[in-house]
């Protein structure tokens, strides 16, 4: 009887647990667990700013979109003419931000947070638009971003003739120092990052240097420009001290530093050459700064 009863006991135990096991499969006539719908939104460039795409060479955009402060999308997507989609969550108020030639952003996990980034050797001008909020529901089908170029520019520009250019010999090299660049852009709060760019220029380039710098015209950093000579690699001079120009980076501003770099009046040392007949001005300013539209 005991071995009966310890046979019948099992067999309870195992349909039971078989019984427990197809409840937990599967049954076609269960619901799927909710996938949120998404809305094809279009984004869309006016014909000029396609047109400038293009003169620059631009393919590509980047896409980013935020529901509050949290990033829904965010790709890098081919120009395609300005035809591009992208998928949305539906029924959401979302912000957006589109951004083209940059070098890279960080954060953009959080809207409040994203920085953009240019490469300030690369010579590129970054197009950022503002933050444009919308609601992907069914009556928005496309949305027509204007992208803006958000960088001014300094050159730095001998005034010397191409004849004495070419003339020099005490000095095969400039190092060209811009204080205070903006390279880094908030997009939230429009705040800058700066640093100091050195851009190393020769005879092939007429020993002039430019660089790019997202807005600083709002804040205090002013930019000066340290002048450094060289020949075979080794300083051999330098300027009195940084050129102290001024210079706040607008949009599309640029501001052209003329210096003659030959003149010695404005060199720490003297040439060797002219010593006796050296003399030094702190009167005479030796540069003028030209403004232009760009």
């Amino acid at each position: 009887m005991k071995h009966l009863a310890s046979l019948f006991l099992l067999s309870f135990l195992l349909c039971c647990s078989c019984s427990q096991q197809m409840d937990d499969e599967w049954k076609p006539n269960e619901q799927l667990p909710n996938v949120p719908e998404t809305h094809p939104v279009g984004v869309s460039f006016s014909r000029a700013s396609l047109e400038t795409f293009a003169e620059y060479g631009i393919t590509e955009v980047g896409v980013y979109v935020y529901l509050q402060d949290s990033m829904v999308y965010g790709k890098n997507l081919p120009l395609n003419d300005g035809a591009l989609k992208v998928d949305l969550p539906l029924g959401e108020n979302l912000q957006t931000f589109i951004v083209a030639n940059a070098d890279h952003l960080v954060d953009t996990d959080s809207l409040s947070k994203v920085v953009v980034y240019q490469d300030a050797y690369a010579q590129k001008p970054v197009y950022i638009s503002e933050v444009v909020g919308f609601t992907s529901d069914n009556s928005i089908s496309s949305l027509n971003v204007e992208l803006k170029r958000l960088v001014g520019q300094a050159v730095f520009q001998p005034k010397e003739t191409e004849e004495e250019l070419n003339a020099i010999t005490r000095f095969d090299q400039l190092n060209v120092t811009f204080t205070n660049v903006a390279i880094g852009y908030k997009v939230k709060s429009k705040e800058c990052i700066t640093e100091n760019v050195t851009i190393s220029t020769n005879l092939s380039t007429g020993f002039g240097a430019s660089v790019y710098s997202f807005p600083t015209v709002n804040g205090d950093s002013r930019t000066s420009i340290d002048v450094v000579y060289l020949k075979g690699g080794e300083e051999v001079n330098r300027i009195i001290s940084p050129l102290d120009t001024g210079i706040g980076f607008e949009s599309s501003k640029r501001s052209t530093v003329h210096m003659k770099i030959t003149d010695e009046n404005y060199l720490d040392e003297p040439w060797p050459s002219v010593r006796t007949v050296m003399y030094k001005s702190t009167s005479t300013q030796p540069f003028t700064i030209e403004v232009s539209e760009f």
